[in-house]
């Protein structure tokens, strides 16, 4: 009976068959016919009137399922994104599996690979490893061209998803714009490049410092998590570095490698904005804390942003040109810059 009307073919309104004629119907007890009634009553979908009979109240339809996987979920910027997404998709017919890839591109494909087997009907997807060849991009093509896909923190250059990220290059370049203006002659960025957003992030930086001969460049790529000691062993190399050697200034691909600069400053006396003036990207949680100047990323609004995306892109069954939007970060600046003479 409720198949019928999920189907359509009872609607809102139709009058049921008595219990005798139910029973006869489905070969069942009247006793089961009954109880089957009852709990269709409880639950919403029928509607009992004394002396006319029994009829259709509402029809509910199973919320479909809609997969949002984050590189990580308990901590940083990605809860809010999440909360976001589901605000999003909170009053729609669709309800959301969350995934934590845990930074890893056997897991992210594990369960990509699982959803599209479960039928889900979009994917909201914040790749993991995106700068790299282990990165799941050939995946990720095929699934968009039937599954409505909407990639975020990570341009993939996907034709069939659609993709939402910040102006991740130009916040690179405001940042070396603006130690240039502050005076600073040795710079420094320190990035995560297996993250395409951080990568980009630390072209623009380099890009802009390389177009004044005069100033002195330190490119610090890693590859491990931000919090590692391996990060923290780099910062302080090259923190150690002769006193007119060391950098006056630093950009950090996240607030995350920022935090390693504070710690690593701190283990050898420097003081930030003193002897070096720091900037980070994301705005976390910890950065008002650190007076830490950074670009802030929408996180909840962009979560929203991203199901909105792709609740449009299922609307269109997936046949509209699969848009690109790009948010832009704002500076906030804080007590970790210094003029320097």
């Amino acid at each position: 009976m409720l198949d019928q009307m999920k189907s359509g073919d009872l609607k809102k309104g139709d009058k049921l068959l008595s219990e005798n004629q139910l029973a006869e119907y489905f070969s069942v007890s009247r006793q089961t016919v009954r109880k089957a009634l009852f709990e269709l009553e409880k639950e919403g979908y029928l509607l009992t009137r004394r002396g006319s009979g029994t009829y259709v109240k509402s029809v509910k339809k199973d919320k479909e399922n809609i997969g949002i996987l984050t590189q990580s979920l308990t901590d940083y910027i990605f809860p809010f994104i999440v909360m976001g997404t589901e605000e999003k998709l909170k009053n729609t017919r669709y309800k959301s599996f969350i995934g934590n890839a845990k930074n890893d591109p056997i897991l992210e494909k594990e369960i990509l690979e699982r959803w599209v087997d479960q039928g889900v009907k979009g994917l909201i997807v914040d790749p993991v490893v995106s700068a790299t060849k282990q990165a799941n991009t050939n995946l990720l093509k095929e699934i968009s061209k039937d599954i409505p896909t909407i990639i975020i923190n990570s341009d993939l250059d996907i034709p069939h998803a659609g993709t939402l990220v910040l102006n991740d290059y130009e916040c690179g370049a405001f940042a070396a714009e603006k130690y240039i203006e502050l005076g600073h002659k040795r710079l420094a960025v320190i990035y995560k490049a297996v993250h395409k957003a951080a990568v980009e992030r630390a072209e623009g930086f380099i890009d802009k410092v390389k177009e004044n001969k005069k100033l002195i460049l330190y490119e610090i790529p890693f590859h491990s998590q931000e919090t590692s000691d391996t990060v923290l062993n780099l910062i302080l190399s090259l923190l150690s570095l002769p006193k007119d050697n060391i950098p006056t200034a630093i950009f950090c691909s996240n607030d995350l490698v920022a935090m390693q600069v504070v710690i690593a400053s701190k283990k050898l006396r420097l003081e930030i904005p003193k002897d070096i003036s720091l900037i980070g990207f994301d705005d976390a949680d910890f950065a008002q804390a650190l007076e830490l100047s950074t670009f802030r990323h929408p996180k909840q609004q962009f979560g929203e942003k991203a199901a909105q995306m792709l609740l449009k892109m299922i609307e269109d069954n997936n046949n509209g040109k699969a848009e690109k939007v790009v948010e832009k970060a704002e500076f906030i600046e804080r007590n970790s810059l210094l003029k320097r003479n």
